[in-house]
């Protein structure tokens, strides 16, 4: 896969999302400087895609292009096979959750949850207050502040007012869903619960949902499908199995794991076996790797193999590579081993009891890299040269 995804490749379309989903072609945005270019997914009815990338790639640029309250230097978008050029932001039946909440400061949690099904002109169908104060009522239950209906958003703490912005785009039910960093102010155990339960509300409804986060695990753990960005250009566009295994370039690469994927930059050499070396390191390549490199030119190459296929091991074993360790973060059941490789940190996931016979920090460890773990990228553009041949775990 190229590390450019094209906004009409077929490996972003969907079949189900034209004319009835969502369809984005060719989007850009400059202010001063360019923010989106040829921007372009689609969206099935029903199907949860994640827009991610890193802080300033254009996520949330991208949904207020949606909502309407920006407008596109150039690009098309359909909704349910209706053009929003021109629509103005009330009347797209978008459904959107602002990453700064935007709350009516006058007005309860209860309240703002209410006010998209009072308002007047909505695209979606009526309501009777009956029935809207029992939706507002299971929702703010789901994300547990239903114990704050009566509050003002001032009295709430900042966990709390996501929720109760989360809570009045939910009790909708729009052509659209936009979530922009739905949850990235709730604590660990709160994400992980709303993670399943919001997934399973969304996906059980017929709008289309985008789910905005620069938290790649995020990402993996809610959608479908996921769109990776990065300076305003779509990466990637795939499944979690996709993104995870075969990530189309370093910026991908970059994005996924705890701890991401270990980018160790270096060079070719050829002595009829090929080697990839960087100072304090030197490494044959397996065939598949080695074949993709001589195919593709590259000289300068960036390798990279996630800290979960890293084998600590005694120095003296077979193809181990030296290092010294630089810090051991234990977590319970496993730990997160640095080590210094000639002034490069390289990270190593091990189970405790591997991590504490390592020894302490300033030990002389050796490092197994497999050969079905390695992936290749080319050190100039970052594309991808080649994939592990085996490599199943995610």
């Amino acid at each position: 896969m190229n590390a450019r995804v094209k906004p009409a490749s077929p490996a972003i379309a969907t079949a189900d999302a034209v004319g009835t989903g969502l369809t984005v072609r060719g989007v850009s945005k400059s202010f001063h400087t360019r923010v989106l270019t040829d921007m372009g997914i689609d969206v099935a009815p029903g199907e949860l895609v994640a827009l991610t990338g890193p802080s300033g790639a254009g996520k949330t640029t991208f949904c207020r292009i949606l909502a309407g309250l920006e407008r596109p230097d150039t690009g098309t978008l359909l909704l349910r096979g209706q053009d929003l050029a021109g629509k103005p932001a009330g009347l797209r039946g978008v459904a959107f959750l602002f990453e700064s909440y935007a709350l009516y400061p006058h007005l309860t949690v209860r309240q703002n949850a209410l006010s998209p099904l009072q308002a007047p002109n909505r695209s979606t169908g009526q309501t009777d207050l009956v029935s809207a104060n029992r939706r507002v009522d299971e929702t703010l239950e789901l994300l547990e502040i239903g114990q704050f209906d009566g509050r003002l958003p001032g009295a709430l703490s900042g966990g709390q007012k996501q929720r109760a912005a989360l809570a009045r785009a939910l009790v909708q039910t729009p052509a659209l869903f936009l979530l922009d960093e739905p949850i990235s102010h709730l604590d660990a155990k709160l994400r992980h619960k709303l993670r399943g339960e919001l997934r399973r509300r969304l996906t059980a409804q017929p709008a289309p949902v985008i789910w905005s986060t620069p938290d790649g695990t995020e990402a993996l753990s809610v959608a479908d499908r996921i769109v990776v960005i990065d300076g305003g250009r779509v990466e990637q566009v795939g499944t979690s199995e996709d993104i995870w295994l075969r990530p189309a370039s370093v910026q991908v690469a970059r994005l996924f794991g705890d701890p991401p994927m270990n980018l160790i930059p270096g060079a070719l050499r050829d002595s009829g076996v090929l080697y990839f070396q960087r100072r304090g390191m030197s490494l044959a390549l397996p065939s598949p790797l080695a074949a993709a490199a001589a195919l593709a030119g590259s000289e300068n190459v960036t390798l990279g193999v996630r800290p979960n296929r890293l084998r600590l091991a005694a120095i003296e074993t077979a193809g181990a590579i030296s290092g010294e360790i630089y810090s051991n973060e234990p977590f319970g059941k496993h730990a997160i081993v640095t080590v210094d490789m000639g002034g490069l940190l390289v990270k190593v996931k091990a189970t405790m009891a591997t991590a504490n016979g390592a020894g302490s920090v300033g030990k002389t460890v050796g490092i197994v890299f497999p050969d079905d773990a390695m992936t290749l990228f080319d050190g100039v553009t970052g594309a991808t040269l080649a994939h592990p041949s085996n490599q199943t775990e995610l």
